[in-house]
Formats: C-alpha cells, sequence, structure tokens
C-alpha cells in the first residue's frame, strides 16, 4: 500500500518473522465451561457484560457465572450481545429461522424474547455514543442485502441507503462489505457508508474490535489485515489464520491452533487449552470457543 506509516512497516517486518513466535504461559489457557443438561452449542456471542449461547435446537442460554443455562424455550438460529459495561447491561437480540426480530428483556429471573416488527438475514449490536435514539447500536441485513438500524425512540428499523452483505458493529464504529471486494465504514456526520480504497483483495472476514478497530482476512492466502487510520486502508500483518475475532483483543484460529495478538510484541501468541473451530471475543463479557463437539471453553486467566 502506497505511504504506509512507519508504524505499519514495523508491524509487517515484525509479522514476516512469523505469527506465533511467542507461546503464553500454560496458565493462560481455555478450560470447558459446563451447559446445563449437555446441550450441544452452535454458537456463542459474547457482549460487554454477558455471554450468550444457542444450541442446536435453537434455545438460547446465558452464562450465569458458573455455567450456561437455559433461558427460553424459544427457537432461534443468531444471537447478538453487546453494548453493555459496568453501568449498563448488554442488549440481546436475535433471530430465528424465518428472520423474524427477537428482543430480549428480563424481569426477576425470567428473560422473555419479544418479537419487534421486521425480516433480517444477519444482525449486529454494540455500544451507542452517538444519540438518546441509540443508546446501542442495532444493524441488520435483509436477503436483499439492504441496511437497517434500530432506532430505539420510534421502536422500529429505519432503512439507510446502500446495500452489504455483512455488517460489523464495535466501539460505535460501523463497518461493513459489500457482496464483493469493496469494504465500508459509516460516517454518522453524512449518515451514509464511506468506501475504504486501496484495499489488497476482497475480505471474505471483517471484524471489529471494541475501540472501532477492524480486522480482516483476505481470500487467497488467509492473511491478516488491520485498519490504519494513518494511510487510510487495511496493512497486512503476515499470515496464516482460518479465522478473525476483535473485540477487547484479537483472536485468530489456523486450524486447531489459536492465537491472541500482542500489541507490544506486535504478533500473535498462540494459546493453549483446547482445539476450537470457533471463537467470540467481546468487549468485557470474555473470550470463548466451541469445538468441534460442540462443546464450550472460556478463556481463563490465573
Amino acid at each position: 500500500m502506497k505511504n504506509q506509516s512507519a508504524e505499519s512497516l514495523a508491524i509487517i517486518l515484525a509479522l514476516v518473522l512469523g505469527m506465533a513466535c511467542t507461546q503464553f504461559a500454560p496458565a493462560q489457557t481455555f478450560k470447558k465451561v459446563k451447559v446445563n443438561k449437555n446441550a450441544p452449542i452452535v454458537q456463542v456471542a459474547s457482549g460487554g457484560a454477558s455471554a450468550w449461547a444457542l444450541a442446536s435446537n435453537g434455545n438460547p442460554y446465558t452464562f450465569n457465572g458458573k455455567n450456561f443455562v437455559l433461558a427460553n424455550s424459544i427457537s432461534l438460529s443468531q444471537i447478538a450481545v453487546g453494548g453493555g459495561n459496568a453501568t449498563q447491561a448488554d442488549a440481546v437480540w436475535a433471530l430465528n429461522s424465518s428472520g423474524n426480530i427477537y428482543r430480549a428483556t428480563k424481569n426477576a429471573s425470567i428473560w422473555t424474547f419479544s418479537q419487534v416488527p421486521g425480516v433480517l438475514d444477519t444482525i449486529a449490536v454494540g455500544p451507542g455514543y452517538r444519540d438518546n435514539c441509540h443508546p446501542y447500536e442495532v444493524w441488520g441485513l435483509n436477503t436483499g442485502s439492504q441496511i437497517y438500524r434500530y432506532n430505539y425512540c420510534t421502536s422500529q428499523f429505519d432503512q439507510l441507503s446502500g446495500f452489504l452483505c455483512d455488517i460489523h458493529v464495535g466501539g460505535g464504529d460501523i463497518w461493513g462489505a459489500q457482496c464483493g471486494p469493496n469494504v465500508y465504514r459509516f460516517n454518522f456526520s453524512t449518515g451514509v457508508f464511506d468506501q475504504i480504497f486501496d484495499q489488497f483483495s476482497a475480505f471474505p472476514q471483517l471484524t471489529v474490535g471494541s475501540n472501532g478497530d477492524a480486522w480482516a482476512t483476505d481470500t487467497s492466502d488467509s492473511i491478516v489485515y488491520k485498519y490504519d487510520d494513518d494511510v487510510k486502508g487495511f496493512v497486512s500483518l503476515g499470515c496464516c489464520v482460518t479465522q478473525i475475532q476483535a473485540g477487547n483483543g484479537v483472536w485468530a484460529l489456523d486450524g486447531s491452533n489459536i492465537y491472541r495478538w500482542e500489541p507490544s510484541a506486535l504478533k500473535f501468541g498462540q494459546v493453549f487449552g483446547a482445539a476450537l473451530v470457533s471463537v467470540s471475543v467481546g468487549s468485557g463479557g470474555g473470550v470463548w470457543g466451541i469445538n468441534s463437539s460442540h462443546q464450550v471453553f472460556a478463556f481463563s486467566t490465573p
């Protein structure tokens, strides 16, 4: 990429020497977490103050500090959690197999999933900082790739211009990808998505951290990229990963190997304890993974 900053070049040089030159102490590992009745889990969603999971039958489970317990008998296909912190709870949203939208609320110990008008194919949730009508940023795409943002003042989803096939929320920022190589970042001043130019290639995986930092992998060599504000584009950070997820930290999978980004060392360090097929990173709700047997693991430190 043209006119890369000195910092970006230093990152590239460090990673040319290899992604996993650092190994974390054995005490930092992934440990199995119990799920009530040993329900097989297919998705874990980690937010700012909570963690949720979906079983293979679609039932939602919530983490109570010790294990995952059944929250409701509704059958869902996707759950999104985010925006919570020390002073407010996470927003919990979900979709069922028909694309119907649900918003979860808690009364005492009872979780209720109430249907919200509209139909979506994907949904993303994160913290909201812009105005009173968006205390949480709740975004979705329908099967036609149309873009929607939930308005808490009107209790409905507002359609925005443009088309996206992927959307992510983090740190108050909104990033999306077209059905092709183009990546976009939402401009709150203009109300439209601005295209990020001068990219390396198409990014099938895009993820946004708790500071609004965007990370991606490409289609060819599974190379990791990070958006650099200095060069207004994505900078290559080396290869190779099969999955990357950002939140309060950046995590990656390469086959059965697990890696965590170490900013001070400018490289990914390997973490042991489980062979995972997926990982979920929250802004404060922890780092979670699922193995091929649909068991749940949580990252644990001393």
